[in-house]
């Protein structure tokens, strides 16, 4: 390979100005011309039938345009299951489900007219976890579930409420177990978060009278995927969907999927051709838009003496919420690498999305990995404890290296999972005799109550495959490049790192590529940007337009030089004659040569993981399940003060295999990210919802967000072991950052608590009592 002249350098972001000046523009900040407002009333039941909605008040208020209901907007979406109405229709299944919306010249017009809409319910059972919704008893939430139009990989479950069972068998775990020398069985949990990305959800849209054609404004970060599904749940043609996609503050996987997208959709249809903006606020967000799936994971593994893992059981139920979203992916593809990165010959997993009556989950960074990882990671920890072994060596024998085959069937190469665990392990000085705390309370000190731990924990993570992205490398006779790519900006950093894969193929400076906004009539197809797939499928994508982009330009150049092709080299934007540097010509001299003045070159490629093959419906296993998998070793140090349950994080090192660094700033401010996110979720983040389905915390002011304060000393720790089918051997970065962090901080704190706590988040509360427990079982009083 050439020597890289742009790729592999610390870049400042391409979008920097633009958004610390504030003069970037997103979603939630958009007026259009002549538009209406729109306000939602959502239910106030768990789970009910709608009797009756008496909307005549709120029609008849001034101001008001449009007042619908679920009669209104007879449409259902879905990506995997086509399960949730864009208003509720004949019944409500969670508290904050929309029922009813208006359209009106202002907000508060809007809001005033909700409140004269009646509605009278009939009560029907709830169910608030899955482990409860899953019993053979439990009354149906979906009682049409049987008629929906699913995808062809989607599995049911035994009893009424289970809307995706994943199976993997791999071996005989039973026979596994009886080799092993020791057998431990045990449970985790992990609650329901928010994604709390920095700006709330909104979308606005509007139908032209005349064409019928709908146009939709929404920070979406899979717009085609978006496209599709909302041209199927109205019957239309996509040439009748349009989408544009203004800069998004943060999604984290919340904004995937339809969400406000519906509501806008259905009122525009009602208000003659003006266009309508819904925007949610902080409260409406939380209760009604997305949340990551609470989950409940049981697992049992099979050990030998000197520290071979044998066997591994696990069970785990999702909490899919009152509709299906992404929960059968999520569960599919949290529930393959459960297991752990590790060689183990006798594996069974069922994974078990299960409908309840809280608020919809889906997608969130991670994708399901870090809920497996809590337990998995957790329990491997207690395993080598039992057993005497250093928890990082008895890692070191067994996780996956070059050549393994995984448990799903497939042959690993270019795993640089060791090398993370070494690095991340160092960072922390791991193995070092502690030598106390600086300061009285040390633990050192007979009596202490402040207790001082280490601890790690390792991830694998696929992503989605088989999946495909395209691009557009433009060049005008201003020798200016513009790139054409469906990903979306959501804060990680995308249109820094495809504007550099442009820049280097073209041997143009970077100021000179820019980003084309995000329009579905513009943009060529990508599959989403979500399973951190983006650098790797649309950076391939880009990297194949721009050298199309070159092949072209250097054609045309070859007979204004006098040269041929081969003869040709590019640098600074310029053309020139390898043997003769000082003939040369500008690009946009080439384009105006040409194509005259108007002139515009275009390359285009696109770019599919060929050979990607989904796994099969009863073992789980595929020989090729994912392009590439990313690595990562996460380590934390900790204080735990006995006296009041305190955590008190002192450093964290995060060691990810990124294949290649695009971008070594942006891939350290990605692990710093996903560090800080970890985090928030080990320490304090949890959706509490109470025994009648209400959420009680949906506010900043209630939800306990990860601050500066909590922030420890973080080492990012850049790891590169190529991927050959990568741009420059670049894989992927972005989700895997928040997914082992708390598993290595829960394991720190059972480092010097020496007691082990099952549940997130690890509160103040929740450690103390754990800490009274352990005493009570020494003392032999009970807990």
């Amino acid at each position: 390979m050439a020597e890289l002249t742009v790729v592999g350098k610390p870049i400042t972001r391409v979008d920097v100005e633009e958004k610390v000046t504030g003069q970037a523009i997103y979603g939630y900040d958009l007026v259009l011309p002549d538009m209406l407002y729109g306000k939602v009333l959502f239910s106030p039941k768990p789970h009910a039938r709608i009797k009756r909605i008496d909307t005549e008040k709120a029609k008849k208020y001034p101001g008001v345009h449009a007042v619908i209901t679920g009669k209104d907007a007879p449409w259902t979406h879905g990506e995997s299951i086509k399960d949730k109405p864009f208003l509720a229709q004949g019944k409500v299944r969670y508290i904050g489900e929309p029922v009813a919306a208006v359209a009106a010249e202002d907000e508060d017009t809007a809001q005033a007219a909700v409140r004269l809409i009646e509605v009278e319910y009939e009560d029907l059972p709830a169910y608030f976890s899955p482990e409860e919704a899953r019993k053979p008893g439990a009354v149906a939430i979906h009682e049409d579930f049987s008629s929906y139009r699913k995808m062809d990989f989607i599995v049911g479950g035994p009893t009424p409420n289970i809307c995706e069972h994943f199976k993997l068998r791999t071996g005989d775990v039973e026979l596994g177990f009886r080799e092993s020398d020791l057998a431990l069985e045990e449970r985790y949990s992990v609650p329901i978060i928010q994604h709390a990305a920095m700006e709330p959800h909104s979308a606005h849209a509007q139908v032209d009278p005349e064409s019928g054609r709908v146009t939709i404004w929404v920070a979406n970060d899979a717009p085609f995927r978006a496209l599709h599904e909302i041209t199927e749940a109205l019957g239309l043609p996509k040439e009748k969907i349009r989408l544009i996609n203004p800069l998004q503050g943060g999604g984290f996987g919340s904004k995937g999927g339809l969400k406000v997208e519906p509501i806008a959709i259905a009122l525009a249809f009602h208000t003659k051709g003006r266009p309508v903006r819904v925007k949610f606020n902080r409260e409406e967000t939380f209760i009604s838009t997305l949340t990551r799936h609470e989950a409940v994971v049981y697992i049992k593994s099979g050990v030998k003496k000197d520290g071979t893992l044998l066997a591994r059981q696990m069970t785990l139920y999702w909490g899919a919420g009152a509709y299906a979203e992404k929960s059968p992916t999520v569960c599919i593809r949290g529930s393959l690498p459960a297991p752990g990165p590790y060689r183990i010959p006798h594996v069974k997993v069922d994974g078990y999305a299960v409908y309840t009556n809280k608020p919809v989950a889906g997608s969130f960074r991670g994708y399901g990995i870090p809920q497996g990882a809590w337990a998995c990671e957790q329990h491997t920890d207690e395993l080598a404890q039992r057993l005497g072994i250093d928890r990082l060596e008895f890692r070191l024998k067994n996780v996956f290296v070059d050549g393994d085959l995984s448990y799903w069937g497939e042959q690993l190469h270019n795993v640089g999972l060791k090398e993370t665990l070494i690095k991340a392990a160092e960072a922390i000085e791991w193995g070092k005799k502690d030598e106390g705390l600086k300061g009285s309370r040390d633990k050192g000190i007979k009596g202490s109550s402040v207790k001082r731990g280490k601890g790690l924990a390792c991830i694998s993570k696929p992503t989605r495959t088989p999946t495909t992205s395209a691009a557009g490398v433009l060049v005008n006779s201003k020798g200016e490049v513009t790139v054409l790519a469906g990903t979306v900006e959501i804060g990680q950093g995308c249109n820094t790192i495809l504007s550099q894969v442009a820049a280097e193929e073209l041997k143009v400076p970077i100021e000179k590529v820019h980003m084309a906004p995000l329009d579905t009539d513009v943009i060529p197809f990508d599959a989403s940007t979500t399973s951190s797939r983006s650098t790797y499928h649309m950076g391939n994508a880009v990297r194949r337009a721009a050298i199309d982009a070159r092949e072209k330009l250097a054609e045309m150049a070859g007979p204004m030089l006098e040269a041929r092709k081969v003869d040709l080299n590019f640098s600074d934007g310029k053309i020139y004659l390898k043997d003769h540097p000082e003939m040369n010509l500008p690009f946009g001299e080439v384009i105006r040569r040409k194509l005259g003045t108007d002139g515009v070159l275009q390359g285009d490629a696109s770019y599919t993981y060929e050979i990607g093959k989904d796994l099969d419906l009863e073992t789980g296993h595929s020989d090729h399940a994912s392009a590439f998998y990313m690595y990562a070793t996460q380590a934390a140090e900790v204080t735990v003060d006995e006296e009041t349950g305190r955590v008190r994080l002192l450093c964290m090192s995060a060691a990810h295999d990124v294949g290649k660094a695009i971008n070594p700033l942006n891939c350290a401010a990605q692990i710093e990210g996903g560090l800080a996110m970890g985090i928030g979720s080990a320490l304090h983040e949890e959706m509490v919802i109470d025994s009648q389905g209400k959420v009680r915390n949906p506010s900043f002011l209630d939800y306990h967000l990860v601050t500066s304060l909590d922030v420890p000393k973080m080492i990012p720790i850049i790891v590169e072991c190529p991927e050959p089918e990568g741009p420059y051997g670049a894989k992927g970065l972005g989700e895997p950052g928040l997914a082992p962090t708390p598993a290595a901080i829960g394991n720190a704190v059972a480092d010097a608590l020496e007691t082990r706590i099952y549940d997130l988040p690890l509160t103040p509360e929740r450690v103390y009592w754990a800490i009274q427990k352990k005493k009570g079982k020494q003392s032999g009083l009970g807990y």
